[in-house]
This record gives C-alpha cells, sequence and structure tokens, in this order.
C-alpha cells in the first residue's frame, strides 16, 4: 500500500501540482477574505474564491504539471476535478467557523489537508481523459 502512494504522491509531477496549488491557494485565500470582508457567507466566500482562481490554476497545471496544450474539452472538464474539493473546503469553512467558532479569515487554510490530495487525485483523471499532449 505504501508502494502504491509513494508512486502516486511522491514524483515530480505532485511537487509541481503542489507549488502551483501554493500559488493558486494564496489567490483563492485572498479572494475568500475579500468576499468575507464584504460581508459575503463564509460558504459563498469560499466557492467564490476556488471558482475565480481555477481560472489561472487551469492554465498552470495544463502548460506545466501535465505538460499539455490547453483545448476546449480539457478547458470544460477541469472544473469536474476541483468540484470535490470545493465542496470539502466549503463544508469545513462552514464547520470551523459555525460550529467550533473559529475566526472567519483563516477558517479556509484549514481545510487545505483534505483537499490538496482529493484534488490531486481528481485532476489527475480529467487530464489524463480529457487533456492532449503537448
Amino acid at each position: 500500500m505504501f508502494t502504491k502512494i509513494k508512486e502516486k504522491f511522491f514524483t515530480k509531477q505532485f511537487l509541481t501540482f503542489g507549488i502551483i496549488g501554493v500559488i493558486n491557494t494564496l489567490v483563492s485565500q485572498g479572494l475568500y477574505m475579500l468576499f468575507v470582508k464584504l460581508n459575503t457567507g463564509v460558504g459563498t466566500a469560499s466557492i467564490l474564491g476556488d471558482v475565480i482562481s481555477m481560472v489561472g490554476s487551469y492554465f498552470m497545471n495544463t502548460l506545466i504539471t501535465y505538460k499539455q496544450k490547453p483545448n476546449w474539452k480539457s478547458a470544460v472538464t477541469f472544473p469536474l476535478s476541483y468540484i470535490p474539493g470545493i465542496i470539502i473546503s466549503a463544508l469545513m469553512v462552514i464547520i470551523v467557523v459555525d460550529w467550533l467558532h473559529a475566526p472567519k479569515m483563516f477558517a479556509k487554510i484549514l481545510s487545505l489537508p483534505l483537499y490538496i490530495p482529493v484534488n490531486f487525485l481528481c485532476m489527475s483523471f480529467i487530464m489524463k481523459t480529457f487533456g492532449k499532449k503537448a
């Protein structure tokens, strides 16, 4: 079992995904904080931040992580890879803020340990299925 985990997650591709993920997370977190400051509900703010930051993530991951050319098919299906992660992130933000009474501004960061591997697995599947080699 450890070998399968090592083969999937201890790779240059996962490291590249992680670096791009840090950039995307900073953008998403900044947007989340902006929407919270504008009195948007935390769940909605979380979803908006993720959806808007997804555009840059698509191009960086397609070109750099998966070394493929952007195309309409992968652009349309790419958001599907985010759906599980967006749901997990939004639910965790609501739980952290409403049930645990943590500060709204940093609640989204707490979802990352679960969000990142789920997102990588979903995105890898989408890109292998619908992407085109560069």
